[in-house]
């Protein structure tokens, strides 16, 4: 009798849990222009190109455009900042110059208030022919690599094997 009383109350709260949610009240990918995009891509075939690579602001900036210019996607701006004790920071946002400019919800940082005071201002960069690449000094024997062609970004060790420690890439 109790496990039964047991199955019964449970059917229940479960038929109350399952009937709450009501599907019409969330969007599909087909309602979202960003999910229509991104499905209607196949993987790997927006290429992208690592451009007019600058230090601005102690930051490593570069512009990201497609390999084929047929898509008519705008540019995106890749920021790579470096901090002490081995701390690299990616971004990688829309071009805001660009008109006109989009109003999107930014996040607020969510890194901690006192990691700005350890950031390392950048003054230059190396850079390497072979694929072409540019590559700041991140410390602590590690260098962070951007590269142009296809468009990669890695940290890798400094001497040695220069073994790669972490690896961000466009496919």
């Amino acid at each position: 009798m109790r496990s039964l009383l047991f199955t019964l109350s449970l059917l229940c709260f479960a038929s109350q849990t399952s009937l709450s949610w009501k599907k019409e009240e969330f969007r599909s990918c087909d309602q979202t222009p960003f999910c229509k995009r991104a499905r209607s891509r196949a993987p790997g075939t927006c290429s992208l190109i690592a451009t007019d690579v600058t230090i601005s602001d102690g930051d490593l900036v570069a512009k990201l455009t497609p390999k084929d210019n047929d898509d008519h996607i705008n540019p995106l701006i890749l920021s790579l900042s470096v901090y002490r004790n081995g701390i690299v920071r990616l971004r990688i946002d829309e071009d805001h110059s660009l008109n006109p400019p989009k109003k999107r919800f930014r996040v607020p940082d969510v890194l901690v208030s006192e990691l700005e005071a350890k950031k390392i201002r950048l003054e230059k960069f190396a850079t390497e022919n072979d694929p072409p690449s540019s590559v700041v000094h991140v410390g602590d024997g590690y260098e962070a690599v951007v590269r142009h062609e296809p468009f990669e970004v890695y940290v890798r060790e400094r001497s040695g094997d220069r073994r790669r420690v972490l690896r961000v890439e466009a496919h």
